[in-house]
């Protein structure tokens, strides 16, 4: 039942994140063209309110409205009109747009020259909330939520905090949007995990192998289950739940490393969502400082053989400085990680900004 719901979930937000970026809106006007630029308005307006809260919108009001709303047609990729007409002198215009909410598109680009969205999201602070419990007897410690952390920690997210006795839900996957923001709070994250895993010892390991021998060895199995939401604006992208299976010949153990499977698919898994939802598909520029070009052949030879990277271009070189423009699937922090452990150079971070990472090579 719970695997049923999660994937009815799952689904459900699949639809929600659609509607984001396609939306029908009706605009007004003195004119149909007045009308269809409101309309256009209404779609960029539409988009925003699942992008950014409630509260920074307010704060930013005058500030969007001067440079967001008067561009809006700018920000829409694609639209057609559904249906025009004219009712006591003023026109009403409703057209199906889809707005452009990729990481890399113009839209987001301008929310984060403004400071609207936090650049600070390419390395959130994310907390993980995922207590365990043993269907036998109790286990001490959280071997899911631990191999989560560790997931995340090895594709680069730095600012991670696992949270384990913090908190004290009883059913964490059912917890709401407002209880998961206080939660995050807490801890100021940017993102929040929660979810909750289980174990439970199915015998000696020996009976599902051929003959039923008696091994001494206890087979475990466990599932883990987890949500994954944005704290500024609510919004739950990603659910999901993975098994793991193990044995030992302590039976505490043994749930130990079949909850430790389960949790590293599950960390696996945000990764590629939280990567997802930030950087991929997206075009990052990688500029190199160095002291002569065979330092910068060194850097370009390197993003050749890092994972996620395509489309490698040397689009400029002046004085030391060169600038290259690179499709990759994963963040900024994850690309200097990987260039560090193949460049056989000293490198050195100088700054991460939205799209762009900076590095010395020495």
């Amino acid at each position: 039942m719970k695997k049923f719901a999660i994937i009815i979930f799952s689904l459900l937000m699949i639809c929600a994140t659609a509607a984001a970026k396609n939306v029908t809106v009706t605009g007004t006007g003195l004119t149909a063209t007045d009308a269809e630029n409101d309309a256009l308005r209404a779609a960029v307006e539409n988009t925003l309110g699942v992008l950014v809260d409630a509260e920074t919108l307010v704060q930013n009001n005058m500030l969007i409205s001067d440079q967001i709303y008067t561009q809006s047609r700018g920000f829409v990729n694609e639209y057609h009109v559904v249906n025009r007409e004219e009712v006591g002198g003023v026109w009403r215009v409703t057209i199906n747009a889809t707005v452009d909410d990729q990481p890399n598109s113009k839209l987001m680009n301008e929310l984060t020259r403004l400071g609207i969205i936090n650049v600070q999201l390419r390395n959130p602070k994310i907390a993980v909330y995922v207590p365990e419990q043993h269907l036998n007897y109790a286990l001490g410690g959280a071997g899911g939520e631990t191999a989560i952390v560790k997931a995340l920690l090895n594709a680069g997210f730095s600012n991670v905090v696992e949270v384990g006795t913090g908190l004290n839900y009883q059913s964490p996957m059912a917890m709401n949007v407002a209880q998961m923001k206080q939660a995050a709070q807490t801890f100021g994250a940017d993102i929040m995990i929660v979810g909750e895993s289980f174990s439970e010892g199915v015998g000696d390991m020996g009976n599902y192998l051929p003959g039923n021998q008696v091994t001494n060895m206890q087979a475990c199995r466990a599932r883990v289950e987890a949500k994954m939401f944005i704290v500024r604006t609510g919004q739950v992208i990603a659910a999901d739940g993975k098994y793991g299976s193990a044995y030992d010949n302590s039976q505490a153990i043994a749930a130990k490393k079949a909850l430790a499977s389960a949790g590293e698919q599950m960390g696996n898994y945000f990764v590629d969502q939280i990567t997802g939802m930030y950087t991929s598909r997206q075009g990052i520029e990688v500029i190199v400082y160095a002291a002569d070009f065979s330092k910068i052949n060194l850097v370009q030879s390197a993003l050749g053989r890092v994972n996620r990277v395509k489309n490698i271009n040397l689009s400029s070189y002046e004085n030391g400085r060169a600038v290259f423009n690179i499709s990759y699937g994963g963040s900024p922090q994850t690309l200097f990680n990987e260039l560090q452990a193949l460049t056989p150079a000293e490198l050195t971070l100088q700054s991460l900004a939205y799209n762009t990472l900076t590095i010395n090579v020495r």
